[in-house]
């Protein structure tokens, strides 16, 4: 009978994975506060971004879901990034009745130049890993990420 394979010893756990990940989300959440500040934005906002860069034009309920918000916050929230000049309300393409929240050019130059420090960083850090390492992370990120999304998605 073959015996259980040990890690080696500097070989991290699940468990340590699962905090170093809770770790990211509490240093992103740090990060995410110091761009809204480069910004001149509330933290909200620039969640909401965010998702509208990562996903499209996304509606005001939308946004309210994804942020965990009331849809008279999210409406709010909209109306101060619009004032900025960080967003724009279209007709959305497929429901007369509806609007989709567009981030502009002027959205996207800007939180460009305020996360490209972050985002020479992570290169740096990806560039010092192999292509197995690479893989082995990005398997790992993506299914924590699932685990997130579906988290979420159970408590809607």
């Amino acid at each position: 009978m073959d015996e259980p394979r040990q890690a080696a010893p500097d070989t991290p756990s699940p468990d340590d994975l699962s905090e170093r990940v809770r770790g990211l989300a509490r240093a992103l959440v740090a990060f995410n506060a110091a761009v809204a500040r480069d910004l001149g934005l509330a933290a909200s906002d620039v969640w909401a971004l965010e998702h509208l860069f990562a996903d499209g034009p996304l509606g005001p309920a939308e946004i309210a879901a994804r942020l965990g918000m009331t849809t008279a916050s999210a409406t709010a929230l909209v109306d101060r990034l619009e004032a900025a000049g960080h967003v724009e309300r279209r007709p959305h393409p497929t429901d007369r009745r509806r609007l989709a929240v567009v981030p502009t050019a002027h959205a996207e130059a800007a939180a460009f130049a305020a996360i490209a420090e972050m985002v020479d960083g992570l290169e740096t850090v990806g560039t010092a890993l192999t292509a197995e390492e690479r893989q082995a992370v990005a398997g790992y990120l993506d299914g924590a990420v699932a685990v997130f999304r579906a988290f979420a998605d159970r408590r809607r």
